[in-house]
């Protein structure tokens, strides 16, 4: 997860949250003043995990950073800008975890599914304390629909 956050004197900082064997931690991909294309393709290519620049965009808009980013054309940018390989590692990654999961718990590896209940507790404890927040609809065209005859009071077919 890549977010921004404000620090002193009017800078803001791109942050991106890795885990490591000491537990989650978070390092710096980029400083600045003002959100550029340019800052974000310096960002992109010190990303560990997959960069969306958007997500960036919008998280910098939410902390007030002032941005000049051209927004339609950043993605398309940014990934090739930054295609040097840095994704590869994710891709390692996953492809490992995959191969993990077909192999049955053990001592080492207990089951993943108590943990994975603990985060969406954890999810809804967050969300449970934030202030409520105004309707936007949902993207996915199904769930959008299921959205919708929730809220008619019809049943999901």
């Amino acid at each position: 997860m890549t977010f921004v956050v404000a620090r002193a004197a009017g800078r803001f900082e791109i942050r991106e949250s890795v885990h490591t064997a000491k537990g989650p931690r978070a390092r710096s991909l980029a400083n600045f003043g003002t959100l550029t294309d340019q800052v974000l393709v310096v960002a992109a290519g010190r990303a560990e995990r997959p960069f969306d620049a958007r997500a960036v965009l919008a998280s910098a808009r939410r902390v007030g950073a002032p941005v000049t980013a051209m927004e339609a054309q950043v993605d398309q940018r940014v990934v090739a800008e930054a295609a040097d390989g840095s994704h590869r590692h994710f891709v390692e990654s996953s492809r490992r975890m995959a191969q993990a999961l077909e192999q049955p718990p053990t001592r080492e590896r207990p089951d993943p599914g108590p943990a994975l209940i603990d985060l969406l507790g954890l999810t809804d404890a967050i969300l449970g304390s934030q202030p409520p927040r105004p309707f936007e609809p949902l993207g996915f065209p199904v769930l959008s629909r299921i959205a919708e005859q929730r809220r008619v009071g019809a049943s999901p077919v």
